[in-house]
């Protein structure tokens, strides 16, 4: 019997397209002589090396496990690994893995230890857990105290030697200088320590990994600008340092700064351009938490943050997450080629939202599921609107998930109003599809004719 796989292709793209990130399937060049060439659980070579690792550590080093230790007055974390073996020129995804990951064909080390017991060891140094990006709500930054790192080869190395001499990076931009500057600090609970990729230096945007980048780095967009600059042996043992690059005087590295954009705001944006200036010198890593007055028609806010978005562009500050209850400012800026149903490589959630009737009144919502008919003949399907009226923010996701026929695979919702429909209107709808669909964009509908 025949199978038509066209439907899952469509699902399989689903994360390249609409959301704010992307991830996606990638082959790899490996080693002439990889110790393996797919995902499997990564076999030590030296575990002598644990006996004689920390010699000419700090005397001050205290031990979290019998491979991992923290020194305080080198504010560092050190641990031993084993080099994967990736050959010169070759794409390196992770800088370093956690023991139990199966990902050491694409890595450049592999740690004795889990994320969780290097996590420890840093908090041993009273670093505090940061943000893991959330890629979907808008953030791809990771926020927290910066760590860079560097490595000694045992039996090769008399010195610890910078990432950079290691892996050749041409993704950061000289003001952003990742191996510099450092990795932000995510933390982890120990949840992923046999999640995969259980890593603890991730090379893009990967949530479960113990510290993150400070720039948007979906892997689809920046699959291969980091390479190997050395051929390496493939279990050879290396000593790796972390090391929390502090700020003076004790400053915390993220910086939230908040600004409310009301109507005054929008008609006269020079005391908020002012502020801004002011927050960009901050030394710390800006981080811009945006409320929107729920006042402002939707017609309102984008301008505004069309400004916003591109202000950031130009670096100083970063637009976070929404807070709860409050609208992702990138979703008022979706691209209006995907209005068109028949191109989309999947079919989102649709809401539709008039403004209430009468004052005091709720807005009107219809929440629509287009369905998607592979049983005809051609490459495309044929599409099927399934409207459902009346929805409340109590109801809407009730429906949803009642309804749902892609097991809660399609995590994006468009949103099409009348201009006229203000921020309070939308943002309780917006608020409970937050779960189910935390990428959400806002199309403005011309206004209804009147009679």
């Amino acid at each position: 019997m025949s199978h038509d796989f066209r439907p899952l292709a469509r699902l399989a793209a689903l994360a390249c397209l609409l959301a704010f990130g992307a991830h996606h399937c990638d082959s790899h060049h490996l080693h002439a002589e990889p110790r393996e060439t797919a995902p499997a659980a990564f076999v030590f070579a030296h575990p002598e090396a644990k006996r004689t690792w920390r010699e000419g550590l700090p005397a001050d080093c205290k031990e979290v496990s019998p491979t991992c230790v923290y020194s305080p007055s080198q504010r560092t974390v050190y641990l031993l690994a084993e080099l994967c073996g990736l050959d010169e020129g070759y794409e390196v995804e992770f800088f370093l893995l956690g023991n139990l990951s199966d990902r050491a064909y694409e890595g450049l080390a592999v740690a004795w230890d889990p994320p969780s017991t290097v996590g420890k060891a840093v908090a041993g140094l009273g670093v505090p857990k940061g943000v893991a990006p959330d890629v979907q709500r808008g953030l791809g930054l990771a926020q927290g105290e910066r760590f860079t790192v560097a490595l000694k080869r045992l039996g090769k190395d008399t010195a610890f030697r910078p990432l950079a001499d290691f892996v050749d990076d041409q993704c950061s931009t000289p003001a952003q200088n990742l191996f510099a500057r450092g990795f932000p600090f995510v933390g982890t609970d120990g949840g992923y320590d046999d999640e995969m990729p259980a890593a603890i230096l991730s090379a893009y945007a990967e949530p479960k990994s113990l510290f993150g980048l400070p720039y948007a780095a979906p892997k689809s967009a920046v699959y291969g600008l980091f390479r190997s600059k050395t051929a390496e042996e493939g279990g050879a043992p290396a000593v790796f340092a972390l090391q929390w690059q502090r700020l003076p005087d004790g400053q915390p590295r993220v910086l939230k700064h908040r600004v409310t954009v009301d109507a005054a705001a929008v008609a006269d944006p020079d005391p908020l351009l002012a502020q801004l200036r002011k927050v960009c010198e901050d030394p710390r890593d800006v981080f811009l938490d945006v409320r929107l007055d729920p006042a402002l028609k939707l017609a309102q806010v984008v301008p505004l943050a069309k400004l916003l978005v591109a202000l950031e562009a130009e670096g100083g500050f970063t637009i976070d997450a929404p807070a709860a209850g409050q609208l992702p400012i990138r979703a008022f800026l979706p691209n209006e080629a995907w209005r068109d149903r028949k191109a989309r490589v999947f079919q989102p959630w649709e809401v539709e939202i008039a403004p209430p009737p009468k004052p005091g009144e709720q807005p009107v919502v219809t929440l629509c599921q287009i369905l998607e008919d592979w049983t005809v003949d051609g490459p495309d399907p044929a599409l099927t609107r399934k409207c459902y009226p009346d929805v409340t923010p109590n109801s809407i996701a009730q429906v949803l998930k009642r309804v749902d026929v892609n097991a809660g695979k399609v995590y994006v919702a468009f949103f099409y109003a009348q201009p006229e429909v203000t921020v309070g209107d939308l943002a309780p709808f917006a608020a409970a599809l937050a779960e189910p669909c935390p990428t959400q964009w806002v199309f403005l509908n011309p206004p209804a004719k009147q009679p």
